[in-house]
């Protein structure tokens, strides 16, 4: 870039297209945290939460704590190369059987594998290694005599560390300039009183065409940088319209799937029990609420304040140890749902597909209050479609289907939900 000094460009001229520049580039870096939102701990958590815990703990694979330690490569430019080599083309790494370390942990982990992410560039990769190795897990600490309780909403920053620093030098910068253009202006003024120079005022806006007019190269780099962020956001935007990956409502009854999935290890069929025999995979009842909790009467975070709450909806009277109150509904608010022209049934992908739950839903067992993991998308599920291995061997549902795959492509052992029929609109449209 150009900034076309000569002998008679003055300090002022310098420092200021310097420093607009400078300003130009850091709204920019500044406008790509906002543009994408891609740090590493947001892209863990839409591309590798599914099945991974940033932690030591095992979830559908296992936990990252430590693993740039553990991974091959040699140096860390070797690591780096393996690591990007890995997540972007996992299937032909494990298919092709000739890495010691992956042959390892898939036969650790049942032979379930990992789905490629080529979409993700090397940075994003890098990001998220940096936030894996970063990574710090939460201790819970203990006050006012009651264990710490997570239901209790914690104000974020507005701003991140790397968001204030851009800020504040581009704010030095422009007090920098508009200190030098007043102290120009001053000996200017000086300089005209003493030769008698006539000096034209301008307000604005024309004193704002003017510096763009004797400014071109700032006026034009300026103009064109708001131009593609709006353009940007304007893309982004249309793109989320219908899209409520992160919803998070609040429920009528503070229940969470970490103490219940997670710490005490509940299976989700076991509240969830329609998941395996229809279509949905079904609120549980209040009766199955009751199974634990006629005995169970003060939970881990909030006493006896919430499980009161199942107690007044199954007409439950503690003293009595019978059901003879009036029964209410609990009003659960649906937190997934697909639009009436998409159809998925549960049982077909839990039962007969083998597909864990965290697939869709995300580390559920993690969860203090459940939120839309995944963005449950058209594109999210036909690229899961494509991406995933149909789990055929002794899987009486698909023997026919098997043999008849194997004697059309003679020679393949490996088939995706597409090879099925799995992109067929029929088969989710009605």
């Amino acid at each position: 870039m150009k900034l076309y000094f000569n002998k008679k460009t003055s300090m002022y001229q310098i420092v200021s297209r310097v420093g607009a520049i400078l300003c130009l580039y850091l709204i920019g870096t500044f406008g790509s945290f906002d543009l994408n939102a891609q740090d590493g701990a947001t892209l863990f958590k839409n591309n590798c939460a599914n099945c991974h815990s940033p932690g030591a703990k095992k979830l559908t694979g296992p936990g990252l704590q430590g693993f740039w330690d553990r991974i091959p490569g040699g140096d860390d430019v070797g690591k780096t190369a393996w690591y990007i080599n890995w997540v972007k083309n996992s299937g032909t790494i494990i298919n092709s059987g000739k890495d010691s370390y992956i042959n390892k942990l898939y036969a650790e982990y049942n032979n379930y594998p990992m789905t490629a992410q080529p979409h993700l560039s090397d940075d994003e990769l890098l990001a998220i290694k940096e936030y894996i190795v970063t990574y710090v897990p939460p201790v819970e600490t203990a006050g006012s005599g009651t264990v710490n309780n997570p239901f209790i909403e914690v104000e974020e920053p507005f701003l991140g560390k790397e968001e204030q620093w851009l800020i504040g030098i581009a704010l030095l910068f422009l007090i920098l300039t508009l200190s030098l253009g007043s102290i120009k202006k001053t000996l200017q003024a000086s300089i005209d009183d003493k030769e008698g120079v006539i000096r034209i005022e301008r307000k604005f806006p024309k004193n704002l065409f003017y510096w763009m007019g004797t400014h071109k190269l700032e006026a034009g780099l300026l103009i064109l940088l708001l131009t593609l962020i709006g353009l940007v956001k304007l893309y982004y935007g249309a793109m989320s319209i219908g899209v409520y990956q992160g919803y998070q409502p609040e429920q009528p009854i503070k229940f969470s799937h970490a103490i219940h999935a997670g710490e005490n290890g509940i299976s989700c069929v076991y509240c969830h029990h329609s998941a395996e025999k229809g279509k949905h995979s079904g609120i549980p009842s209040v009766n199955v609420c009751m199974n634990c909790h006629k005995g169970i009467q003060e939970g881990t975070w909030t006493g006896t304040e919430e499980i009161s709450k199942i107690y007044e909806a199954a007409g439950y009277n503690v003293e009595t140890g019978r059901y003879e109150n009036e029964e209410k509904p609990i009003e659960w608010v649906r937190v997934h749902n697909l639009p009436d022209l998409a159809y998925f049934n549960h049982s077909q992908h839990v039962v007969v597909g083998g597909i864990e739950c965290q697939t869709c839903h995300g580390p559920v067992e993690e969860m203090t209050e459940m939120y839309q993991h995944a963005e449950l998308t058209m594109g999210w599920c036909i690229n899961c479609h494509r991406e995933t291995e149909v789990k055929m061997e002794g899987n009486g549902y698909y023997d026919k289907m098997l043999g008849e795959l194997k004697a059309k492509h003679r020679g393949v052992e490996v088939f995706k939900v597409e090879d099925i029929g799995g992109l067929e609109c029929s088969k989710c449209h009605y």
